[in-house]
């Protein structure tokens, strides 16, 4: 089945089929994330609570049907407090999407759960921020711990997969290994993530939480190093950003993919259909050549970089620029390596 996959996506690549889509239905959240990479939660604007118009987002889903999208990810804020997020929903199932909600879970009542299985709703990608709940309290602002479990578990009886992801900060590193156990109870497949960018409105830098160097070496050495100890022996730089990748704005952007938001239209002008095909920025992303990403080209830690074309830019306005952040634990896979050989 992977294989499959991996044959379609490369398919995709060559003739720009916008596989995987993501829909950010709104910026309303009921939680107050510190590394927030929208804008910073304790000073929300009013203005930053403005939502999709239903009957846009489902011209867009259409829209998205028609240059042959398989995957649609509603996102948010939080998309479960999106007041229409059923009715797009069923508008998106008449076209056979297969639909992933990303959400903090907090919301999700048993009853909820089995009303979105039912809609149509195929998996959950769920956040978890901390192993207790004085750890939610402290990164999100509200006491979600419990509730994100009550949430996970009524989607999993509701028959919904539910996709853990563990954010690393350094306030919590330390607790790694009760992140995996838990993750574990719970019986959900789940990723690490150590990234954590700048937020898109250049507020205070919520990198202040990211991972020290020094906290990345001792997760290399520890129990759990083969979840860091990246590889990129293929000096690969290209990712399906506008190639099998998309992602559209709640005020209407275009973008090469909802992490990397590079403006390249508004579907309040032009149609996505056409954003899609004749964008100039997009078209700058598809002719890229790995000699285009200069600072990348001799570097000695490419084969050990897990740079994001996406975080890079959110972090240094450069698409093709070099992510400090990813150079930084570059460098501690590298003197690790070195340290071994």
């Amino acid at each position: 089945m992977a294989n499959v996959l991996d044959r379609k996506i490369q398919s995709a690549r060559q003739i720009f089929q916008p596989l995987f889509s993501t829909i950010e239905l709104t910026q309303s959240c009921n939680l107050k994330c510190k590394h927030c990479y929208n804008f910073d939660r304790e000073s929300l604007p009013s203005q930053k609570k403005e939502s999709f118009p239903p009957e846009l987002v489902k011209r867009t889903i259409y829209e998205l049907y028609e240059i042959g999208a398989l995957s649609l990810a509603f996102t948010g804020g939080e998309p479960l407090l999106y007041p229409h997020l059923n009715e797009v929903i069923l508008f998106a199932m008449k076209y056979h999407f297969h639909i992933r909600i990303k959400s903090n879970a907090t919301l999700v009542s048993e009853k909820r759960a089995q009303e979105l299985y039912h809609l149509g709703v195929k998996e959950f990608d769920i956040s978890l921020y901390g192993v207790n709940e004085k750890q939610y309290l402290d990164f999100t602002g509200k006491e979600g711990y419990e509730k994100t479990l009550r949430g996970i578990h009524s989607l999993k009886k509701a028959g919904i997969v539910v996709n853990l992801g563990i954010i690393l900060h350094r306030q919590n590193v330390e607790y790694l290994d009760q992140f995996i156990q838990l993750a574990k109870s719970l019986d959900c497949p789940y990723q690490i993530s150590d990234e954590i960018t700048d937020r898109y409105d250049k507020t205070m830098a919520s990198q202040t939480l990211a991972i020290t160097q020094d906290q990345y070496e001792k997760l290399l050495d520890g129990p759990y190093k083969e979840y860091f100890n990246h590889k990129n022996p293929d000096k690969a730089l290209m990712c399906g950003c506008a190639k099998t990748v998309i992602g559209i704005g709640h005020q209407g952007d275009v973008y090469p993919c909802i992490g990397s938001p590079i403006p390249a239209g508004n579907i309040h002008s032009l149609s996505l259909v056409k954003i899609w095909n004749d964008s100039p920025v997009f078209k700058r992303i598809r002719d890229l050549q790995d000699t285009d990403f200069k600072k990348c080209q001799d570097c000695e830690l490419i084969t050990d970089c897990s740079r994001s074309s996406g975080s890079a830019y959110i972090n240094t306005g450069e698409y093709t620029g070099c992510d400090p952040l990813a150079k930084e634990f570059a460098l501690a896979r590298f003197k690790k390596r070195n340290r071994s050989d």
